[in-house]
């Protein structure tokens, strides 16, 4: 919401995956030639054959003969839906990615902070009130926001360092349903990192979690994928790279 149509040969890492047993639509990242980072609220108790990924394609399109097998899921054992902590999981191919649009993408190791200029990819909903998925790949700046500012509407905000970084989502661009398991990036040294994942909205307690993004007061949170970098290194082992081959968007 309130983002701009981004360039699909800029970001080769960012997929977007159908989860027919839900039937609903997420984000994800490639970050090996056989593993996609993503939500684990986007994937709750469905399994692998239930989800599909669209790799290197730019526009939002659910043609089967596009889509790529996930053979297993890994979910954060300790994922809580009801308070979204843990929200991370790990989707393993069933073979290595081939497509010359794909490229992965290295974890942010480096400290977050606060105030720091962050960008969500997603082919989510464009406004608070939409009801289908951007056709095309969209991009919003993002600020961090400190404690003292988020831990009042998340009550499990430590700071953009621990397990979730916190940006606010009513200042011109917020993510929306089904942008969630898409990647939050930032430049180091030129080149796109992943900071987070997105996860979910609140306007604070006593407000519901699904509340309408980009709504006065409401903040979005994302799970830190350094943070959980045991979980992802213990689970996918050594993280083979592959570099996108092609500039087009197709």
């Amino acid at each position: 919401m309130g983002g701009s149509t981004a360039n699909k040969s800029d970001y080769p890492f960012v997929i977007y995956m159908h989860n027919s047993g839900d039937n609903t639509i997420c984000g994800g990242s490639i970050i090996s030639d056989t593993w996609i980072l993503t939500a684990a609220h986007c994937i709750k108790s469905s399994s692998a054959n239930q989800i599909t990924v669209f790799i290197g394609q730019a526009d939002y399109s659910l043609d089967p003969s596009k889509g790529t097998n996930v053979a297993e899921i890994h979910s954060h054992p300790q994922f809580n839906e009801q308070t979204m902590e843990n929200d991370i999981s790990l989707l393993k191919l069933g073979s290595p990615i081939t497509s010359k649009n794909a490229g992965t993408i290295s974890i942010d190791t480096s400290n977050v902070g606060d105030g720091v200029k962050v960008t969500a990819l997603g082919w989510g909903y464009t406004s608070g009130t939409g009801t289908t998925p951007s056709q095309q790949l969209k991009q919003g700046d993002l600020t961090t926001l400190s404690q003292a500012q988020c831990s009042q509407k998340d009550t499990k905000f430590t700071g953009n360092n621990g397990a979730r970084i916190c940006v606010a989502a009513d200042t011109g661009a917020d993510t929306c349903p089904g942008d969630s398991g898409g990647p939050l990036i930032r430049k180091v040294n030129n080149s796109n990192v992943l900071v987070g994942i997105t996860s979910f909205g609140t306007p604070g307690p006593g407000g519901q979690i699904t509340a309408n993004c980009g709504a006065s007061g409401m903040v979005s949170l994302f799970t830190h994928a350094n943070y959980f970098m045991s979980f992802i290194k213990s689970t996918a082992g050594d993280l083979r790279q592959i570099q996108a081959s092609n500039t087009s968007d197709r």
